[in-house]
């Protein structure tokens, strides 16, 4: 029984995780300060687990927490395609129901093209959502292929391992940086962050207990390291973005008394 609540609790957070992004970008209706590539890393990461689990054979669990984190991260894909920034993607349309002057958006999506997901210079900021999946399938489909011709190689094996220690290695980076460029942490669900600290503390207390492979307790190391640089690049630009609003307030309620001033000496005279 106590495996069981163990299993699932490893099983749920990510799904509860996620869910609170989810939940952001539906409020904010904006994914600027969201990095695309966190979900790439994610996807990545956890297609290369399912595969090296076929030779390693480890905890059932672990696969389909990878099964179900892929499926969160595709439509978080969605969401961000949904939500981008951009005239490109938006079309101010009248709103019958209240004003004229009221708009409200709606997408435009465009034409899902093969040309676009071959396009390096396009890679992982297609406009279309669907261009994200069709690559993700033709990903696992060669990926499957060459499991199987090298399936029996401990060099193949090895390789797997080395990928899934690297990508555990970039876990939180493409978020941190792109915070770093954006200097934005307002689209970014602050229980999302702290319940994926808390996910990767429990993941390494999983993986030394069922002696997981190295890799992957390594790995999960790791991620609690950048993991905490997040929160803290978090907490930092959540007390920047405020001092910057207080000043504006400041700034504005200052030109305001000096242009009254201005009216009332113009009155007196």
């Amino acid at each position: 029984m106590k495996e069981i609540i163990i299993d699932f609790f490893l099983i749920i957070v990510p799904v509860i995780n996620y869910l609170f992004q989810v939940f952001k970008f539906n409020k904010t209706k904006s994914s600027k300060g969201f990095s695309k590539y966190l979900c790439l890393v994610t996807i990545l990461l956890h297609t290369f687990k399912i595969f090296f689990w076929f030779i390693e054979k480890f905890k059932n669990t672990l696969v389909i927490q990878s099964v179900v984190v892929i499926i969160m991260q595709l439509y978080l894909i969605y969401l961000c395609v949904k939500y981008k920034d951009g005239p490109k993607n938006y079309q101010p349309i009248p709103n019958e129901n209240i004003n004229n002057t009221n708009t409200v958006t709606k997408i435009e999506p465009e034409f899902c093209r093969i040309s676009n997901i071959l396009n390096l210079k396009l890679f992982w900021n297609w406009d279309n959502f669907l261009e994200y999946y069709i690559f993700y399938v033709f990903f696992v489909i060669l990926l499957s292929i060459f499991h199987l011709c090298f399936y029996n190689y401990n060099l193949y094996s090895f390789t797997l391992g080395l990928i899934n220690l690297f990508l555990e290695m970039l876990g939180s980076v493409p978020q941190i940086i792109e915070m770093y460029k954006t200097k934005n942490q307002r689209n970014i669900s602050k229980i999302m962050v702290l319940l994926w600290m808390l996910g990767n503390l429990f993941k390494v207390f999983y993986n030394v207990y069922y002696k997981s492979p190295i890799q992957l307790i390594i790995g999960a190391y790791i991620q609690i390291f950048f993991n905490i640089i997040l929160i803290l690049q978090i907490i930092y630009y959540y007390f920047m973005n405020n001092s910057e609003k207080e000043g504006i307030l400041i700034n504005n309620s200052n030109k305001l008394v000096f242009d009254n001033n201005s009216d009332n000496l113009g009155d007196s005279k």
